[in-house]
C-alpha cells in the first residue's frame, strides 16, 4: 500500500476523528483542518506518534479564507484523500418554521463548503492520477429525516448531486468522488441531543431504528476508511448508506 497523504475537513468531528485514527494507522500522512484549535492540535499531537501530521486551524465557511489555505495545503503537501465532514443537524424544525437563515448556512456549511474543497484538490489530484475524495451526506438527503429539518436534507441531497457531477467529471483521470451517508450514529453531538430527550422522546426515536440502536463512531468510519482506500478506484459516484436498516 502506498502512503499518501489525507486532507480531512471538519477533522475534530467525532466520525472524522476515528477516520484520522486509521488512516494514521496505515501510515498516511494527514493534514488536520478544523476551527476548533484546541481540539484539532490535541488530535494532531495524539496521532504525531504513528504518523506525519499538521493541524490547520481555519474556518471552511469562511470561503474565501478557506480557499487561500486549502490552496496552500494543496501546494505544500498534494493531498490525494479529501474527506469533507463538515456539517450536521440535530434541530427539529417543521418546515413552516423554518427561516430563510437555516437555509442560507445550511447550504453553506454542507454544500458551498464541501465545493470550494473540492474545487482546489481535485485539479491537483487529476494532474497526479490518483486521489479518493469522500463527502459526507445523510440518509436523510436520500430521503427524509425523522430527525432534522427540511433544510438540511435539502443541503444534503444537493451534497450527493453535487459529487455524483463531480465524480463524472473526474472519471478517467484517477480520481474518484463517493459519498458516505449515515444515518443515526452516536456522536457526542448526537448522543448529547438524544439524551437531552425525555424518556418517552427517546423511546419513540429508538422504535424507528430497525436496529434498535444507534451507529457507533466506529462503524460509522469504517466506510470512510475503505472509501479512502487504494481497492475503492472503481467505486465513483455511489453512495453508501450507514444507517442500520433505516429507509431500507
Amino acid at each position: 500500500m502506498t502512503k499518501r497523504t489525507a486532507l480531512l475537513i471538519g477533522a475534530a468531528g467525532g466520525i472524522l476523528q476515528e477516520v484520522a485514527r486509521g488512516l494514521a494507522a496505515e501510515g498516511h500522512g494527514l493534514v488536520l483542518f478544523d476551527r476548533d484549535e484546541e481540539a484539532v492540535t490535541g488530535l494532531a499531537e495524539e496521532l504525531a506518534a504513528l504518523t506525519r501530521t499538521e493541524a490547520v486551524v481555519g474556518d471552511i465557511t469562511d470561503i474565501p479564507a478557506a480557499e487561500r489555505q486549502l490552496t496552500e495545503i494543496v501546494g505544500k503537501h498534494a493531498p490525494s484523500i479529501l474527506v469533507n465532514g463538515v456539517g450536521g443537524d440535530t434541530r427539529v424544525i417543521g418546515y413552516a418554521d423554518l427561516e430563510r437563515d437555516h437555509f442560507d448556512q445550511t447550504y453553506l456549511e454542507n454544500v458551498v463548503s464541501t465545493w470550494i474543497a473540492v474545487k482546489v484538490c481535485a485539479p491537483r489530484m487529476a494532474a497526479d492520477g490518483y486521489g479518493r475524495i469522500v463527502n459526507f451526506a445523510s440518509t436523510g438527503g436520500r430521503t427524509y429525516s425523522h430527525f432534522n429539518n427540511a433544510a438540511y436534507v435539502g443541503a444534503k441531497a444537493a451534497v450527493i448531486g453535487m459529487t455524483k457531477q463531480m465524480a463524472y467529471e473526474l472519471a478517467g483521470t484517477g480520481v474518484v468522488a463517493n459519498v458516505v451517508a449515515h444515518g443515526p450514529v452516536a456522536t457526542a453531538r448526537v448522543a448529547g441531543a438524544f439524551e437531552r430527550r425525555d424518556e418517552a422522546a427517546k423511546k419513540a426515536v429508538l422504535s424507528r431504528l430497525p436496529m434498535g440502536r444507534y451507529g457507533t463512531v466506529s462503524e460509522a468510519a469504517g466506510s470512510v476508511l475503505h472509501l479512502c482506500s487504494e481497492s475503492a478506484g472503481y467505486s465513483t459516484g455511489s453512495v453508501i448508506d450507514i444507517n442500520g436498516g433505516l429507509y431500507m
